[in-house]
């Protein structure tokens, strides 16, 4: 998808509308809309978190039982 294209396209349809109602629903939705979390994140937690993401799609995760093994099951030991 092309978001800036997608954009244009949204934009161009309210600006061409008459619809008040539109006008009021996209204010309405937008102004009630919340951050997502990771929005809020420092670019480094972001990188990391995009990086463990991808280390567990490939696989390279540890199993709870080895954790719970080497720090112990409430904390470290």
């Amino acid at each position: 998808m092309d978001i800036q294209a997608e954009k244009l396209s949204l934009l161009q349809t309210i600006l061409n509308s008459n619809d008040e109602g539109l006008i009021m629903d996209v204010k309405a939705f937008l102004s009630g809309r919340k951050a997502d979390w990771f929005d809020e994140l420092g670019t480094e937690q972001q990188k990391d978190i995009l990086e463990s993401i991808s280390e567990a799609d490939r696989g390279e995760t540890v199993p709870h039982a080895e954790v719970v093994k080497l720090f112990g099951k409430w904390g470290l030991k």
